[in-house]
């Protein structure tokens, strides 16, 4: 990727999660960066293209931090993949408000994206869960039902964490609680 082309994608990521979608221009990403229109046509076709483009960085990012960790103790698995997301939203609160704030059905390409991503995450949570079965850990459930719940659940947590009102250590552990243990005492 030429330097120039990085520039317009490291900005428009930048301004994307600061004005969302749909209050952005092309107008507002070259005079930011100081170009012309024309330098930025050079890479993309308009701003669904550098869109799209930020988009795709942005869920091989995230999904380079999901591991299917070779453990057989599910819990460890779910607490070392929540840390290591949870992480990343408190680091990089651009990436985390694209993710956050994604305009859903914006464009079927756009939503695929995200979409495979979150198929990703619900397949990882989906096999801990199943592992936690075979060991005895986890209660039998409706995988895809308990997976949902707990990715919402992280979602929510990860906002507090970008707004500063969620400390990690405590969400992890909240959320391993709740995913395995739930709320009830006893």
């Amino acid at each position: 990727m030429k330097t120039r082309e990085r520039e317009i994608l490291k900005r428009a990521r930048k301004l994307f999660s600061e004005k969302g979608f749909y209050n952005l221009t092309v107008s507002d990403i070259v005079n930011s960066l100081g170009i012309a229109r024309g330098t930025f046509y050079l890479y993309f076709k308009n701003k669904n293209d550098v869109y799209k483009r930020v988009l795709e960085e942005l869920v091989l990012e995230i999904s380079s931090k999901l591991k299917l960790l070779p453990r057989e103790n599910p819990v460890d698995q779910l607490r070392e993949n929540l840390r290591s997301l949870l992480s990343l939203f408190e680091e990089d609160r651009e990436l985390a408000l694209l993710i956050l704030n994604h305009p859903h059905k914006l464009n079927p390409e756009f939503d695929r994206l995200i979409e495979e991503f979150f198929k990703k995450v619900y397949s990882l949570v989906e096999h801990s869960l199943l592992t936690g079965m075979k060991l005895g850990l986890v209660r039998s459930c409706n995988v895809q039902v308990v997976s949902r719940a707990i990715v919402g659940a992280f979602l929510e947590t990860g906002k507090g964490i970008v707004e500063g009102k969620v400390n990690i250590d405590e969400a992890v552990e909240e959320l391993v609680n709740l995913a395995f243990k739930g709320i009830l005492e006893g």
